[in-house]
């Protein structure tokens, strides 16, 4: 047994035979399993890629190749094999070990990403780097088979292939994303995988492959497509051939003769080449191997025995509330359409794609695409409700610009994990979105305080025909199924009334606000006013007018990057009709952050309800 706490790097695995590496294998994955079981973090793709990832630091020499991990989320082991494994009890934390690949955190991490499909771009950049400077390393990018269906990747396969430079892509195809994959491609993959040639040569993988899907796929496939495309896909891997790479395999993950052996063939290549390696995803451990519907994708700490959470909540989370208020409308709407990209288990949509799978699309790890079909449903008088991460939306952007908003669609967008989003690091913070939205014409903009706000804005946004953003963070709340209100577009709310000044806030910065406001008053005798910004675009004008001419001093409390946002938009209106008013503005500072809590990114920030209320005390003290 090889302490893995001592491992600096993973020249040691050049003296290891397969036996050894097996042994190895389960080491790391018992590894996994425990530290993530403490702390959280994405499981299933970390222990299906165990082995591939030895196989690989075996073959290649990492002091000097590049290996680029697609997403990144895939890493654990390579943290481990380079030397990070004493620092697994950090992970996801604060000044702890990122859950990505992160270029200051190690010399061996070349690249980081958080967003799928950007591995084979870089890479390619890579390689054209290397050969302008006349060097001869090799350029690994290691890409899932959901990541490859996003059409960034078949903007740099096209020109890996017309450009004929040394790159190895490794197609680790474990069939599942976050959900399970969709789509034409990965129907192409299913034929490949379950290919007679490839069982026949592998029968000591039946086990392995048993589960995959076999039969005629391929055939619908090409039914659907044009004719001088169909010949493309009759051959094996010939799709990408096509495009001007070498293509080997499918070969097994999890047999180390056999990838160390391809990998030799790869390494040698003189061309781009694809290898494709069938993998099991959550290999090793019960419960994640079992998983279809991506339960074991990213976990909080769960109880190794079982699988089960330790931490068990008494609320449900937004997620689950707004797919639940969606769920009632739809039973009763038929043109109410649920569009999702890869996100429906952490979206919460399992009820809606089970009990209204009419009303239900899941197009892949393609945000682009699931913004456009929602427009083209909408232009013909379908109700689409696409449901997306914050920090993937912006993947979306010209969509919503030049199509959603210019022709001024009712397509209503449900933007989850909008704000400090605990763990996941500066690639996931849900701070964006209202900065690059806010000046696009056209958008309502939206976020509630509660559930019960939360309600009556979708009952809106399904009623106004408008491009209708309901943004919510990833926060636990309780469900209220009173009867949701039409709220007028632009309407702002009084929640308390004070003389001394007003706060101007929105989201479930609303509860903070009340709990500032009522310390001031107990302790300061200080009265504010809270209003509800629950549309953040269209302003308020009438009420805004009114709290300029009357308040001396206007505080903005909102989490979201100061510079483009509420505080900037009132900050120019103020200018517009030239009040003399003390304006303040609490926002996250225009900088990326980091991984720790959600609840720490609001302190370290000095957005928490202590730090507010300090601030706005010494602007009464000057």
């Amino acid at each position: 047994m090889i302490n893995l706490n001592n491992i600096n790097n993973p020249d040691f695995l050049k003296k290891l035979n397969n036996d050894e590496l097996s042994v190895l294998s389960n080491q790391i994955r018992n590894f996994i399993i425990d530290n993530v079981s403490k702390t959280g973090g994405h499981l299933s793709s970390n222990l299906g890629i165990v082995d591939l990832t030895i196989a690989l630091l075996k073959v290649f020499d990492v002091n000097k190749d590049k290996i680029i991990f697609d997403v990144g989320h895939e890493c654990y082991p390579y943290k481990i094999l380079t030397g990070r494994a004493s620092k697994f009890k950090t992970l996801r934390k604060l000044n702890g070990l990122n859950g990505f690949q992160k270029m200051s955190e190690s010399k061996y991490d070349h690249y980081e990403a958080g967003h799928s499909s950007t591995s084979l771009s870089v890479g390619l950049g890579f390689a054209l780097a290397r050969d302008l400077d006349n060097k001869k390393h090799n350029v690994i990018c290691v890409i899932g088979d959901g990541s490859i269906s996003n059409g960034l990747c078949y903007e740099a396969l096209n020109h890996i292939g017309s450009i004929n430079t040394r790159l190895i892509i490794i197609l680790n195809d474990n069939e599942m994303s976050i959900s399970q994959n969709v789509g034409a491609l990965h129907n192409f993959l299913d034929q490949i995988r379950g290919s007679k040639n490839y069982n026949n040569a592998k029968t000591n993988t039946k086990n392995l492959l048993n589960k995959t899907k076999i039969g005629n796929k391929i055939a619908s496939f090409i039914d659907k497509t044009k004719n001088n495309i169909k010949m493309l896909y009759i051959r094996k891997g010939s799709f990408f051939t096509s495009l001007g790479l070498e293509y080997y395999g499918p070969i097994n993950g999890h047999d180390y003769k056999e990838m160390l052996k391809y990998l030799e063939i790869v390494k040698n290549e003189d061309k781009p080449v694809i290898l494709h390696v069938i993998t099991k995803k959550g290999l090793g451990y019960k419960p994640s191997e079992e998983d279809t519907d991506g339960t074991f994708h990213g976990v909080e700490p769960f109880n190794i025995s079982d699988g089960s959470p330790k931490n068990l909540y008494n609320l449900p989370t937004f997620s689950e509330v707004i797919s639940s208020y969606v769920f009632n409308f739809a039973k009763k709407d038929k043109d109410i359409i649920c569009i999702t990209p890869a996100m429906s288990k952490g979206a919460k949509l399992e009820v809606i794609k089970e009990k209204l799978p009419k009303q239900f699309i899941d197009v892949g790890i393609n945000e682009e695409h699931s913004l456009l079909l929602a427009n083209g449903l909408a232009i013909n008088n379908k109700k689409p409700i696409v449901f997306m991460y914050s920090t993937f939306l912006q993947r979306g952007y010209d969509e919503i610009v030049h199509d959603i908003a210019r022709l001024n669609q009712h397509v209503i967008i449900c933007v989850d994990r909008a704000g400090f989003v605990s763990g996941d690091g500066d690639t996931h913070q849900g701070l964006f979105d209202i900065p690059f939205l806010i000046s696009v014409p056209n958008i309502v903009l939206s976020m509630p305080k509660d559930a019960k706000e939360a309600n009556s804005l979708l009952y809106t946004a399904l009623n106004e025909k408008l491009p209708f953003v309901i943004r919510y963070p990833k926060i636990n709340i309780k469900y209220d199924f009173n009867k949701p209100e039409h709220l007028k577009i632009g309407s702002w709310e009084v929640v308390t009334s004070g003389e001394d000044g007003v706060i101007i806030t929105y989201g479930d910065f609303v509860s903070r606000a009340q709990n500032i406001v009522n310390q001031l008053k107990e302790n300061d005798n200080i009265n504010l006013t809270i209003i509800n910004a629950r549309f953040i675009k269209p302003i308020d004008e009438n009420m805004l007018i009114k709290l300029l001419k009357y308040y001396k001093k206007i505080f903005i409390y909102e989490e979201s990057i100061i510079n483009s946002s509420l505080g900037s938009i009132i900050c120019e209106f103020k200018e517009e009709i030239q009040t003399n008013n003390e304006i303040y503005l609490y926002g996250v500072p225009d900088k990326y952050m980091f991984t720790a809590t959600r609840e720490e990114l609001i302190k370290l920030n000095e957005l928490d309800e202590d730090s507010i209320y300090k601030k706005i005390l010494q602007a009464y003290k000057k």
